[in-house]
């Protein structure tokens, strides 16, 4: 019985692949294996919400460590050269 279920369920997901490959069986058998797979694997984590926040950290902190650093030394250039102290 369940295995009648699902070579309907098979065969009604091959025609929709087929219709949305316009025709085409070897885009459509393309559409349905992809399908397949995607069901058939557990959903992963959307890996770029993941990364998105501790990857922006540390640039952020190195940038600004930076900008300071260029900061202080276009300052002591400038203080050196006209003597401010």
């Amino acid at each position: 019985m369940k295995e009648e279920k699902q070579n309907i369920f098979d065969r009604e997901l091959y025609e929709q692949c087929l219709e949305k490959a316009e025709g085409d069986k070897e885009r459509a058998q393309t559409f349905y294996n992809h399908r397949i797979k995607v069901e058939v694997e557990p959903a992963s984590e959307d890996l770029d919400q993941r990364e998105k926040w501790p990857m922006l950290l540390p640039l952020l902190i190195l940038y600004a460590l930076g900008t300071v650093g260029v900061l202080a030394l276009v300052f002591g250039f400038l203080a050196n050269r006209l003597g401010w102290w």
